[in-house]
Order: C-alpha cells, then sequence, then structure tokens
C-alpha cells in the first residue's frame, strides 16, 4: 500500500498529467464504490460492519487499479530498456571503445616556427681574487629572433562521413584527406636556424601517407616525432622565402577543428573544408568556432563545402565542423516504445472514467486484459521490427491485433454508445498516439501533448454531460 502511494506520488512529481490523472481516477473508483450504498439495519454495530466492508471495498478498488497500471507500466518500461540495449546504447564506455579504435576528434594545431641564431658573447670567468683583472672566456649563445614568419596559408581537408558501430550503437566517424600549405619567410637580416614545430591531433590511432615537404624537398630524414609533435630544423637565409607542404590522411569522430594557437596576424589565410554527406541545412559547429565566410553544397547537393578566408586578422578562434548523431538502428521504434508506458496509463484511466459516467462497474479482468492486450501490441513491435515488415508493418500488425481483441473484449457492453466511447478511445491511442513518438521536435511534442490534455478535458466534460442529460434507463447500464 505504502508502495503504491509512493509511486502515484512520484507520477504526480515527474510526470503530471499521468500522476493527477491517475489519482483522480483512483478516488472516483473509491467514491464509485458508494454509489448503491444504503443503510439498511437500525442497529449501530450491522451498519458499521456494512459502511467497514464498503470502504475496504472502495480502497481495494483504487489500490487494484493503480497497482494494475502500475504492473503493466513495469512491464513496458522493461520493454523500452530491453530494445534500447541492443538499439542503440550511447553508452560512454561504448564510446571509449570506439575512440580507441577509430579516433578521437581530430583537432589540428597549426605549424609553428621559431627562428634563433648563435652569437658569440664574453663570459666573466670566476675569479679566486677579487683583486685579480678579470678573465674573459667566448662563450656561443643562442638568441631568439622574433618575428611573425607564416605569410600565407592554403588549406584542403576533405571529409568523408563513415558511421562506426560499437556496442549496437553507431557514432559519427569520417575519414580524413588533409593538405595544408604553409608560405615561410626568415623576414630578418640574419641566417637563422629555423625550427619548425607541427602537433599531430592528440590520441588519434593513425596517421597515414604523411608527408612533409619544403620547396618540393621531401624532409622525412630531418623529421622527429616525440609524443604528439613532429618537429625538424634548417637554416634559412636571410629574407628566405619558403613553401611547406603538409599532407597526411586520418580519421576520427564528431568533429574537425583547425586552431591557430597564439594570437599573430594572419595573411592570406584559406581553409576549405569538404564534407561528403552534410547538406548544408543540417551543418553544426564545436564551441569556439568562428564561422565560416562561405558555405555552398557539393556538386551532387548531398554534402558541403566551407571556406574560411582572412588576412590582416587577429583571432585564435577556431574553425571546423560538428557531425551529428548518426540515426541509431531501430531509432523509430525506440521512440514510439518510449510513449507506451505514458499512453497505457492514459487509456486505462480514460477508460476507468468513462465506464465509471455512464454508471457501469469497472471490471478489473476487463482492464487487465485490455493492458495485457495494449502491451503485447509494444512487446510484438520490439520483437519483430528488425526481422519482419520493418517499423511500419510491425506497427500496423500490432495495433490490428489490439483493436481485434478489444472489439472481443467490450462488445457485450450493453449501451452502444457507451460501446463506442470505448472503441474510440482503444482506436486514439493504439493507432494515433503513438505515433507521437516520432516528433522530434520539442515545441511540437510540447503542443501534440497540451492538445491531448485539452481533448481528454473536453471529453470527460462532454461526456458527463451528455450522460447527466440522458434518463438513467436509456443509457442501457444497470
Amino acid at each position: 500500500m505504502l508502495e503504491l502511494f509512493n509511486r502515484l506520488t512520484e507520477w504526480v512529481s515527474v510526470e503530471p498529467t499521468v500522476g493527477l490523472l491517475m489519482l483522480i481516477t483512483a478516488i472516483v473508483l473509491f467514491g464509485s464504490a458508494f454509489r448503491n450504498y444504503r443503510e439498511t439495519a437500525d442497529a449501530f454495530w450491522p451498519w458499521f460492519r456494512r459502511l467497514l466492508e464498503t470502504s475496504v471495498g472502495a480502497v481495494i478498488a483504487a489500490v487494484l487499479f493503480v497497482g494494475l497500471m502500475w504492473a503493466f507500466r513495469i512491464i513496458l518500461n522493461d520493454n523500452v530498456a530491453s530494445f534500447y540495449s541492443t538499439h542503440g546504447s550511447l553508452s560512454d564506455i561504448s564510446r571509449a571503445s570506439a575512440f580507441t579504435i577509430w579516433g578521437r576528434p581530430h583537432t589540428q594545431i597549426e605549424l609553428t616556427v621559431h627562428h634563433s641564431i648563435e652569437v658569440e658573447e664574453q663570459q666573466e670567468q670566476p675569479r679566486e681574487d677579487p683583486e685579480d683583472p678579470p678573465t674573459y672566456k667566448t662563450v656561443l649563445v643562442r638568441k631568439d629572433v622574433l618575428q611573425n614568419s607564416i605569410i600565407g596559408f592554403k588549406g584542403d581537408v576533405q571529409m568523408n562521413l563513415n558511421e562506426r558501430e560499437k556496442g549496437y550503437a553507431l557514432y559519427s566517424g569520417y575519414t580524413l584527406d588533409v593538405k595544408l600549405v604553409y608560405g615561410i619567410v626568415n623576414d630578418s637580416n640574419l641566417l637563422t636556424d629555423a625550427d619548425f614545430t607541427f602537433p599531430l591531433s592528440s590520441g588519434q590511432t593513425l596517421f597515414e601517407n604523411f608527408i612533409i615537404t619544403m620547396d618540393g624537398k621531401d624532409m622525412s630524414s630531418r623529421l622527429r616525432i616525440s609524443g604528439d609533435l613532429v618537429s625538424w630544423t634548417v637554416k634559412m637565409q636571410p629574407h628566405q622565402e619558403s613553401e611547406i607542404e603538409i599532407t597526411y590522411a586520418s580519421r576520427g569522430m564528431d568533429y574537425f577543428y583547425y586552431q591557430i594557437p597564439v594570437q599573430r596576424e594572419i595573411k592570406d589565410f584559406v581553409l576549405s573544408l569538404n564534407v561528403d554527406r552534410l547538406p548544408v541545412a543540417m551543418v553544426n559547429y564545436p564551441d569556439g568556432v568562428i564561422t565560416p565566410t562561405n558555405i555552398k553544397p557539393t556538386a551532387d547537393g548531398r554534402g558541403s563545402i566551407l571556406t574560411w578566408k582572412l588576412d590582416h586578422a587577429i583571432t585564435v578562434a577556431g574553425m571546423g565542423v560538428s557531425l551529428l548523431a548518426p540515426e541509431q538502428p531501430g531509432a523509430d521504434v525506440l521512440r514510439v516504445l518510449v510513449v507506451s508506458p505514458y499512453a497505457l496509463t492514459l487509456l486505462g484511466a480514460m477508460l476507468a472514467l468513462t465506464m465509471l459516467i455512464w454508471g457501469a462497474s469497472v471490471r478489473f479482468l476487463d482492464l487487465a486484459l485490455l493492458s495485457a492486450v495494449y502491451s503485447m501490441q509494444f512487446l510484438l513491435m520490439a520483437a519483430i521490427s528488425d526481422y519482419f515488415f520493418g517499423f511500419w508493418g510491425s506497427l500496423i500488425l500490432g495495433a490490428l491485433l489490439t483493436l481485434f481483441l478489444s472489439y472481443f473484449l467490450f462488445r457485450r457492453l450493453p449501451a452502444p454508445a457507451m460501446r463506442n466511447s470505448v472503441y474510440g478511445l482503444i482506436l486514439f491511442f493504439t493507432v494515433i498516439y503513438p505515433l507521437s513518438g516520432l516528433i522530434t521536435d520539442l515545441t511540437h511534442q510540447n503542443a501534440f501533448h497540451a492538445m491531448v490534455q485539452v481533448g481528454m478535458i473536453l471529453y470527460i466534460t462532454s461526456l458527463s454531460l451528455h450522460v447527466m442529460g440522458k434518463p438513467r434507463a436509456n443509457t442501457g447500464v444497470a
């Protein structure tokens, strides 16, 4: 009893509409138990015993209704959990495992150039006697030659989407073909040692065809790789201009991001990102990204070409694209299954209220059978949608079976108008209401549920006025 009360309290706080409707129905069921109560004894104890029996019966009726709805909600919630575990369960463990296999989000940091020279300096040597004359030693000291060496950049990134499956779920994977061309200058009158550092995207599993050339010369023999850094050093003549070309193929998940790490004057910068299966209308960006200068569709219209152009600019904002999560297997089925416990509770409450308004008693066996038949629709849908008929076929098959069995369940109701009311409710919650799960926009979802709530209020009010306005004999209910 206490558990049922706690469950009803939870429903009211988490799902106000369902909780309040359940509470109202339980109260009406409790009150209806006294409808036919008549005082038949003058003595106190027979009268008290009769009143006590009626009260206990009323409490049992209310508890049975709440318990019945609760039990079948548990069945449907378990059905949702079981289906979700094998159809798009996006757990952190599965995502971390997918990262180790396919690669993390790809973040490419810009090439950095550091110029330095060695100069001779006279360093005073330590003296044992402070009165001795100073002595000096010539040493070589490395000094920085500060300058902004990157005078131009052209990047071309081809992203081919490649969804990856891990743990029954699909993740937004992709492959990359990257070509980065940097214009470099030694903007000084000195012969410098130019130290180049090219960061690799942290945590990536694979870089293929990784080639760095300088003025067309392969730099492979000079490259030093430590952790996620590739570095090399060359001599650069005064005012020498060179071109660094870096190409590689890699892969990743979720998003691609190009980052300028420190503030500098950005000159003649062009980055082009071609995504093969991301329509312009679905383009999204990671946090901290500046929007592209230009976006246009690919030639086939299925993808997008994003271009960033900067000149004489200063920014450390990134550039890139974020991918939408792919549609999970059985996503539409899962959306319908999620609304099934909610729909069952509404159907049970509305059906009980309808019977009570018509003056008929609520037969809990019929209510239990209807709940079982209604639950079977979604259990069947979860079981066969992967193997037979697909989403629409399994939905239609389950709905037809529910409607067919419900017809035989309630065909003996005495009043035709009451039968039509019951059949109308079953039809709505079997065919129309489950499809609300396909509404993905939150605004539209809220609007639909608000309209359903308004419709239920109007239905109960209209039915009550209709029944009260008719002679009792015409209801067909004893």
